[in-house]
């Protein structure tokens, strides 16, 4: 953020020049009605007589903003008051390259054919647990996105910058400890200081919940083995849980539906203090990890409905917060995505992070039977994120 200063605000466009575009935009798809072409021509010169009016509001406005006066107006027409659910419509997915390291993997005895139907259709198995291999390298990816997290917070990401000048690194800021809050008719984005200096992320695994510590008290990093020790807890819990038949109801689906639906269901929530504290905890988290027990098929397969399954599994909509701009997903056998919310940021901005993320992922290797440096005697820091006494209607 050193030449954030430098940065020229946005210029409003002479109202001459807008109309002026607007009819060369207009005019290809009019050249062969010469008619309608002059009565949109008409229309913007009558316009024009009474829009300074307008013009002279919008530089009002400007003056009010404290970077760009159309950054909201694009925030909330382009993105937060869109509708329709955010898991096919607005957010994104990236899909990272198998780790060749992986051991303790699934494995399908009825593994489709290359080539087959069933290959063409990007097949996935479910295996009913977690790996070993699975939970180590999370925590890899854990890790690194905490170290450019470090980075960023210590001014260390350097400027962006075309021939023109510095660009704008604001977006840098807008990626960890956001989260969108779905509102009737608009939605809204939630980061505070709370939740931007966070020393917690949400890990999800069957559609369960649970904050992980991944800093002490005093700030200090946790180790790979101590959040490996973490994982492990998570995920027994889990097993347990499902065992018993005590899971509870399956609501982060519901953040991939309808935004409007959501914006009840939330609303119901968010007047139950048990439910009210959960909700806070996932905004409050730096990212979210979703560990699944799918796991795709052909191994390294390139097939992009068999990559999608990196990012929304076999049960789309479920174990997934789509609400978190940034969220981590990892197989039963290691294989890694990311799915983001895009509003708060363009795409190209968490790519750079992750294009940075995974080749210290890669050079970090996991080798088994070697044990991750852990803290002595250390005490697990996982919190269960409950939603009771929900209607299931």
């Amino acid at each position: 953020m050193s030449e954030q200063a430098k940065i020229p605000r946005l210029p409003i466009p002479a109202l001459k020049a807008t109309v002026d575009r607007c009819l060369r935009s207009i005019e290809p798809l009019v050249r062969n009605n010469i008619d309608a072409l002059a009565e949109t021509s008409k229309k913007a010169m009558d316009f024009l007589k009474v829009a300074n009016r307008l013009q002279h509001r919008l530089t009002v406005y400007e003056k009010t903003q404290p970077n760009s006066w159309l950054e909201s107006w694009w925030l909330e027409l382009a993105y937060l008051s869109w509708r329709e659910g955010l898991c096919i419509n607005s957010n994104y997915w990236v899909s990272f390259i198998d780790n060749p390291d992986a051991y303790d993997t699934a494995k399908a005895s009825d593994i489709p054919l290359l080539g087959s139907q069933e290959y063409l259709n990007g097949k996935s198995f479910e295996s009913n647990e977690y790996g070993e291999f699975q939970i180590r390298r999370a925590v890899k990816f854990i890790q690194k996105t905490l170290d450019y997290k470090e980075l960023i917070n210590n001014g260390h990401i350097p400027v962006d910058k075309t021939k023109a000048g510095p660009l704008c690194m604001y977006q840098y800021q807008r990626m960890f400890g956001v989260t969108r809050v779905p509102r009737m008719g608009c939605d809204e984005l939630r980061q505070t200081r709370s939740s931007t200096n966070s020393r917690t992320i949400v890990v999800i695994a069957d559609d369960q919940l649970y904050c992980i510590k991944v800093y002490d008290s005093v700030g200090r990093r946790r180790l790979d083995g101590d959040l490996e020790s973490d994982l492990h807890a998570v995920v027994a819990d889990v097993v347990e849980r499902k065992r018993r038949g005590d899971l509870d109801p399956a609501i982060s689906v519901l953040t991939a539906g309808h935004r409007d639906r959501w914006s009840v269901a939330y609303e119901k929530l968010q007047n139950q203090p048990a439910n009210s504290t959960t909700l806070a905890a996932v905004q409050d988290a730096l990212f979210a990890v979703s560990l699944d027990t799918t796991f795709g098929s052909p191994a390294g397969s390139i097939n992009a409905h068999q990559q999608n399954f990196k990012c929304h599994g076999t049960r789309p909509g479920h174990n997934r917060w789509y609400d978190k701009c940034v969220s981590f997903v990892v197989d039963r056998n290691g294989t890694a995505g990311y799915v983001g919310e895009h509003s708060p940021c363009d795409a190209l901005i968490p790519a750079i992070m992750l294009e940075e993320v995974v080749k210290n992922v890669a050079r970090d290797h996991i080798t088994r039977n070697v044990v991750s440096a852990c803290t002595p005697n250390y005490v697990s820091h996982v919190k269960r994120l409950r939603f009771t006494d929900v209607d299931a209607s």
